[in-house]
């Protein structure tokens, strides 16, 4: 979280700092996604 108030401090998010972000939520939505399949799969055993 550190990273990402240095990246928009200056108000300008360049382009790798963009990449770096949707990257990252790109990864916290797969997490998400997974922990939602699983908890369903026990829910429906």
């Amino acid at each position: 979280m550190g990273e990402y108030n240095l990246s928009i401090a200056d108000g300008i998010i360049s382009i790798n700092e963009a990449k770096r972000l949707l990257r990252e939520t790109t990864e916290i939505q797969q997490v998400l996604l997974e922990m939602k399949l699983h908890l369903e799969d026990e829910s429906s055993t």
